[in-house]
């Protein structure tokens, strides 16, 4: 979850890109949300992508599940998509070891979804609503691996967090964040989320 005792900056940044502060279905997943970000560079997102975008139309994260619940996102961005359709539904339960997190994420990024989730669970909390995706590549760089760049502009104010018990908790409200993501490919046609980071309400 995000620090209790205040926002972070990414390293190499002095302002701009900060962690929110605890709240909100997304805001709980820690200092290591920007740490994480080792291949999408750092500091204020940038305002223009470097390439046509390949997605511009804003989509809920539920929509367009993949055919086959084992086979591997086909791109990018569908495992950026199927990234965020799994913590949707992981925080609503909540559960760290949600199997779907492991299917779009690995390494760093996937460290950071369990990480926030557990913290979730621990403070006793469930998430509700959904998030709004509009995600599109900005940067492809063939290789082995392949990797691509994502940025995004995450609606987050449909979703909050509410106390499993039905207890009184009041969560901080939720807008549009800029998000930056790295996929790699780690089989032939197979893509995963390996990097990601979130920014503060208001940037985008």
């Amino acid at each position: 979850m995000a620090p209790r005792s205040g926002p972070t900056t990414p390293p190499g940044s002095s302002v701009g890109a900060q962690v929110p502060r605890p709240g909100r279905l997304v805001a709980l997943l820690g200092c290591a949300i920007l740490l994480a970000l080792a291949g999408c560079g750092s500091g204020t997102p940038d305002s223009a992508p470097s390439t046509p975008p390949s997605s511009t139309s804003p989509t809920g994260v539920t929509t367009s599940p993949p055919a086959s619940p084992d086979a591997l996102a086909g791109s990018p961005l569908d495992a950026y998509r199927g990234m965020w359709r799994a913590y949707v539904e992981a925080i609503r339960i909540p559960d760290p070891n949600y199997p779907d997190l492991a299917r779009y994420t690995q390494g760093d990024a996937l460290q950071v979804f369990a990480t926030g989730l557990t913290s979730v669970q621990d403070d006793g909390l469930v998430g509700e609503g959904d998030v709004t995706l509009a995600p599109r590549v900005v940067a492809e760089r063939p290789g082995n691996p392949s990797t691509a760049d994502i940025e995004d502009c995450v609606d987050t104010s449909q979703s909050r967090l509410v106390k499993r018990d039905g207890s009184p908790y009041e969560d901080s409200p939720g807008g549009r964040q800029s998000a930056r993501a790295t996929a790699t490919e780690v089989s032939p046609g197979g893509w995963k989320v390996t990097a990601f980071a979130l920014f503060e309400v208001g940037t985008c």
